[in-house]
């Protein structure tokens, strides 16, 4: 048995145009079939699949790491691993967002909330992003898997200056930011350990899939990847909107 482990955003799904190929999902299909394992490993959070088409909503993953490796499912939904950002540094970066102005999102095992009230330069951003919009929820006492901050190159600096021990992932126009240690890597190797795959084989596109291609046996770049990632890759394959996954496993 092999082990596939798909980011979302530009692998499995065309963001750009919010469209999921047909021949990808007949592959995904076609691997389990075989008796393979597959699973998803995106930095969603659970509220944001809610609105993909329903082909990707209905496929059972054996696996789902969503929150950028903070959340680990099994295939019945049920919780293997949670790691929560801690309370006494959500309480400073609360404060920190507060007192620069900046929006940020939070999402917990069922929730997805922004923190600070929403600008339109945020909701722009995200709404083309997911097709949903988190609503407002100031920060109490929850637990938070991941946060989205939304801030400019100025910001990004500071932010990450204040919170270093942090997990951060730098997006253009945010960052995102996990538990210490917290990533998609860190899921899919304790998966290898536990499932004893003969390959793992992990597909991604952006910044945040580099230390899962990295540690993969096979690290697979989408076409349309950030050339970072495709300097750690194995293989270089098609486009997201080229049927990249399909044409790329259907000759191995």
């Amino acid at each position: 048995m092999n082990g596939y482990f798909f980011d979302m955003d530009g692998t499995l799904y065309n963001n750009k145009f919010h469209e999921v190929s047909e021949k990808t999902f007949e592959m995904l299909n076609e691997l389990q079939r075989q008796g393979h394992f597959v699973a998803l490993s995106t930095s969603r959070c659970q509220m944001e699949l809610k609105n993909l088409p329903s082909c990707m909503r209905n496929f059972q993953f054996d696996c789902v790491i969503s929150d950028g490796g903070a959340l680990v499912l099994n295939k019945q939904k049920e919780v293997l691993e949670m790691n929560c950002i801690s309370k006494e540094i959500l309480k400073r970066i609360d404060s920190f967002c507060k007192e620069h102005g900046l929006v940020y999102r939070y999402s917990t095992r069922d929730g997805n909330y922004f923190g600070t009230p929403c600008s339109k330069y945020a909701h722009d951003i995200y709404f083309h992003m997911y097709l949903n919009f988190p609503i407002y929820k100031p920060y109490v006492n929850d637990d938070v898997l991941n946060i989205l901050v939304f801030c400019t190159d100025d910001m990004k600096e500071q932010f990450k200056l204040a919170f270093k021990e942090l997990q951060l992932v730098e997006y253009i126009d945010s960052i995102e930011v996990r538990a210490s240690a917290v990533d998609k890597a860190t899921s899919v190797k304790k998966l290898m350990g536990s499932h004893e795959f003969e390959t793992t084989y992990c597909f991604g596109d952006g910044v945040n899939d580099v230390d899962m291609l990295k540690m993969a046996d096979v690290g697979v770049a989408m076409g349309n990847a950030c050339d970072t990632l495709k300097q750690v890759s194995n293989v270089v394959i098609g486009r997201v909107d080229e049927d990249g996954i399909y044409y790329y496993l259907k000759n191995q």
